[in-house]
């Protein structure tokens, strides 16, 4: 029965999303942030993009345009915009289009931002959360990024404002 519920709130909390930023074009925040997940693989705890478009942690580098996300907005969704691109040998989705920060079950990971299914992800309060309630849990022995699908236990991150690397 708890997990009936928990679907139908996720499922419910996700269409909601989607039906606010359908036909809305992305609206590009003013602030470019490299995220640092608290105690995170020592020399590696900023966030970055892999060429798939999977989140891990990696070392801070805060001029590289694969560790940037600009918070930012599709009509009243708040979504974080990837800064980086990508390439067709990788993510042929995402060439050419506005990449944001999504949840697809599993992970967080690049998304196209006008995609349907995307689960938008935001920075908020020192966490990484979906829109469904996913959570940035913390990280593996790989440093790639681990998501709690419930919410309850969620990795703390700090920000840095950095000026935006062309992508």
């Amino acid at each position: 029965m708890k997990f009936s519920v928990a679907f139908i709130f996720a499922t419910s909390a996700s269409a909601a999303v989607i039906t606010g930023r359908q036909n809305t074009a992305l609206k590009k925040g003013t602030q470019t942030l490299v995220l640092k997940e608290q105690g995170g693989i020592p020399g590696n705890e900023c966030l970055t993009f892999r060429n798939n478009g999977e989140m891990v942690d990696a070392a801070c580098v805060n001029t590289a345009a694969d560790r940037q996300m600009n918070p930012s907005t599709i009509g009243t969704t708040a979504v974080l915009n990837v800064q980086r691109s990508f390439t067709a040998g990788f993510r042929k989705d995402l060439v050419n289009t506005q990449a944001c920060v999504g949840f697809n079950g599993t992970t967080f990971l690049a998304q196209d931002c006008n995609s349907a299914s995307l689960d938008p992800v935001t920075f908020a309060d020192g966490q990484l959360v979906s829109a469904s309630g996913a959570c940035q849990s913390g990280h593996d022995s790989a440093a790639q990024i681990t998501v709690d699908p419930t919410g309850k236990k969620c990795a703390k991150l700090t920000s840095t404002s950095v000026t935006a690397t062309a992508s």
